[in-house]
């Protein structure tokens, strides 16, 4: 499992989100300024469960990696990869906090 660098700097936290709350966009393919060099967001999941998939690129159709996420628990991913997730049943609940490395918030 990737764990967050020693060093990184907690910057933000979602709200405690559901299927209906969460932006959609991260239920699609993405790469946004939150899995950006040197930020990694931490998913921690409250109830339920949440499945990360990852891909090497925009457009290839196959994952190359993959985290199932209970209640309970949390995945870290990596930056700068394409993902997506997936609520694994109705009543899942799950929040994101983002860590940085000090580098980049210097660069800012």
């Amino acid at each position: 499992m990737l764990r967050i660098p020693p060093g990184c700097i907690h910057t933000r936290s979602t709200p405690f989100w559901n299927k209906s709350t969460a932006p959609a966009a991260i239920f699609q393919r993405h790469l946004d300024k939150g899995t950006r060099q040197g930020v990694y967001p931490r998913l921690s999941v409250s109830h339920g469960a949440v499945r990360y998939l990852g891909y090497a690129d925009a457009s290839t159709p196959e994952p190359d990696s993959e985290m199932l996420i209970e209640a309970g628990r949390f995945g870290v991913f990596p930056p700068e990869k394409w993902h997506h997730i997936e609520v694994m049943s109705e009543d899942t609940v799950f929040s994101i906090d983002f860590f940085v490395e000090p580098e980049v918030l210097r660069s800012r």
